[in-house]
């Protein structure tokens, strides 16, 4: 039995019709362990506020609604099975305890911009904003 059971469907591809459209625990859930219900939520508003952005009409709101969705889906989806075993409630093997932190946050990373639509498309800012 897993320490939080939920239940699990596969991400849709299509997310709406139309005009309207889902995002969130709407279009995909996610188990609590990895805590990417709420990050994949805000990645969804990110690509929707974007894809919307970009719309030079009404006329193309459903066009803008569809790339949101391809765009979203893969991802999400890709989110959703890396989450589901729920492995971050088990014991760390000894290797991974034993490593130091600034190593561990790197590779994180490098996994959450393979999920992260932000992480891999959205703004690379190198240098701090000056205040």
């Amino acid at each position: 039995m897993e320490f939080f059971a939920h239940y699990r469907h596969r991400v849709p591809r299509t997310w709406g019709r139309g005009r309207a459209t889902v995002l969130g625990d709407a279009a995909h859930t996610m188990p609590p362990t990895m805590a990417q219900g709420a990050n994949q939520a805000l990645e969804d508003a990110w690509t929707l506020a974007g894809a919307l952005r970009r719309t030079p009409g009404a006329a193309g709101i459903p066009q803008a609604l569809t790339h949101y969705e391809r765009s979203r889906s893969r991802r999400a989806s890709l989110t959703a099975r890396r989450a589901g075993p729920e492995t971050t409630n088990k014991y760390l093997p000894t290797l991974f305890r034993m490593m130091p932190d600034a190593l561990l946050s790197r590779y994180y990373t490098r996994r959450l911009r393979l999920v992260s639509t932000y992480l891999s498309d959205g703004p690379k800012r190198t240098t701090p904003v000056s205040r």
